[in-house]
């Protein structure tokens, strides 16, 4: 009788740690596909800021992302794009599913010295004219993505 226990004790001790170790690399690729996606999102939103910066600005020729940051206070995301190798531009966001959720972005005036592109002044914000946007050609624009600095 003692044996059949002792027995019963370690097969369920066993099951009792198999599933627990099946549950820690269930939860471990979920947070590795979610990080996946958020950096496939990213990613995306960036080639989507370069062609706005592109379809905004003239000669632009480099664009480098520092990074993304989240602020769970504003339930935000930011970034900086250094283009040119010179002219800093800090972007926020509501969330990062595109252009149309760009709630802001800004420079400083005295040390971001790109050109407007001609009619810059009469155009609609980002989220009007995402289709031109999306439209832009990136040919000879270098983009360094954040991450895994990544290049295009």
């Amino acid at each position: 009788m003692f044996r059949k226990k002792t027995f019963l004790a370690i097969i369920l001790s066993g099951l009792v740690l198999i599933g627990g170790i099946t549950l820690m690399f269930s939860l471990n690729q979920e947070k590795v596909d979610t990080q996946e996606n958020l950096t496939e999102q990213q990613h995306a939103l960036e080639t989507s800021i370069a062609k706005m910066m592109v379809s905004d600005y003239e000669e632009v020729k480099e664009i480098e992302f520092t990074g993304w940051g989240y602020s769970p206070e504003t339930n935000s995301w930011g970034t900086t794009a250094i283009i040119n190798k010179e002219n800093r531009v800090s972007f926020l966001f509501d969330s990062l599913s595109g252009l149309e959720t760009l709630s802001g972005y800004n420079y400083h005036p005295d040390t971001f010295k790109l050109e407007e592109s001609p009619g810059f002044e009469e155009l609609l914000g980002p989220k009007f004219r995402l289709d031109s946007i999306e439209k832009t050609s990136l040919d000879g624009v270098k983009i360094i993505h954040s991450k895994n600095q990544k290049e295009d």
